[in-house]
């Protein structure tokens, strides 16, 4: 059994996590979760700045910003979980991260309904729509939110329609926000679309207002995962890989499913296209391909770079 404090840094909301987070507390009664809830960005640079000072970091990170997760893997950050799984094709990396959930990236909307799940059928849609979604598109900040980065980077290299998407989006003077919970803020405000919510939080956006829709798609959903990997400098290892062993197995992926975040072993609603986490995944992080979209979208928001490398409106 495993023991002590465990320090588990999510990019989910622990109030979505409590059916896990009980489970895992009856399974291993002598570990002390230290519940550390961010957005992906400010977990992801908390980490870099524990490593940083050289001594032991953070337990395990679990987030949906794939791309951060398993750049911090694939540059040699995770160590062996030595976690028995049987996980689909897709969700495992070695034996140094894994997939727990498989979760499909939806656009929000107001009725009434339009297909706008791709760059294509989303240029059509705000193109046809200037004085309906004119201010009014809410979308995340790739500069500040990784699931939306990548989710935006994987159609740039993907979607021939993409650079119609950013014209049309252009146009219409979209907000950017940092967080799923700022995209659904952003529609009690009044927006007409949100781009890239997370299922979980769109599903309970629509059981809140029924004004509010998932808009229909063509295309398969493009469906990312929460990623778990163990520091190779964590403080408490064992109690990481015992979390991460509850994670995937039944009584924690039955968890998941009951706080509505899309388990990776659960038969999908509709069709999705997921992100898998296997040596493929190097494309997406091709250092020329991420400043070509960062360029590209700080033209749409129209910000420019500053000496410093931020950017200013």
């Amino acid at each position: 059994m495993a023991r002590g404090r465990l320090t588990l840094l999510s990019a989910a909301e622990e109030r979505y996590c409590a059916p896990l987070l009980a489970g895992f507390a009856a399974a291993q009664p002598d570990v002390q979760v230290d519940f550390v809830f961010g957005i992906s960005t400010t977990l992801h640079q908390r980490y870099l700045q524990e490593h940083a000072v050289g001594g032991p970091t953070a337990d395990l990170i679990w987030s949906s910003a794939m791309d951060l997760q398993m750049a911090l893997v694939l540059e040699g950050h995770a160590q062996p979980h030595g976690v028995a799984h049987d996980l689909p094709a897709g969700a495992a990396y070695r034996d140094l991260a894994l997939a727990t959930t498989s979760e499909p990236l939806v656009t929000l909307m107001r009725a009434p309904a339009a297909p706008a799940g791709t760059p294509a059928e989303l240029a059509a849609l705000l193109r046809g729509n200037a004085a309906r979604f004119g201010e009014r598109v809410a979308v995340p900040d790739i500069e500040a939110n990784g699931l939306g980065f990548l989710a935006m980077l994987r159609w740039s290299l993907e979607e021939p329609d993409f650079g119609l998407f950013l014209h049309a989006m252009a146009r219409c003077a979209p907000r950017a926000v940092d967080s799923a919970v700022a995209l659904l803020n952003a529609m009690e405000e009044g927006a007409e679309l949100a781009l890239h919510v997370l299922g979980a939080y769109a599903a309970r956006a629509v059981a809140r207002d029924a004004r509010l829709c998932i808009a229909p798609s063509a295309a398969p959903a493009p469906a990312v995962a929460r990623v778990a990997f163990i520091p190779r400098r964590a403080a408490n290892p064992e109690a990481a890989a015992a979390f991460l062993a509850f994670l995937v197995s039944p009584a924690g992926q039955t968890a998941l499913g009951e706080a509505g975040l899309f388990p990776v072993t659960a038969a999908p609603a509709l069709p999705l296209s997921p992100v898998p986490i296997d040596q493929g995944f190097e494309r997406l992080l091709d250092p020329q391909a991420r400043a070509a979209l960062l360029d590209r979208w700080r033209q749409v928001l129209g910000r420019t770079a500053t000496a410093n490398g931020r950017t200013a409106s």
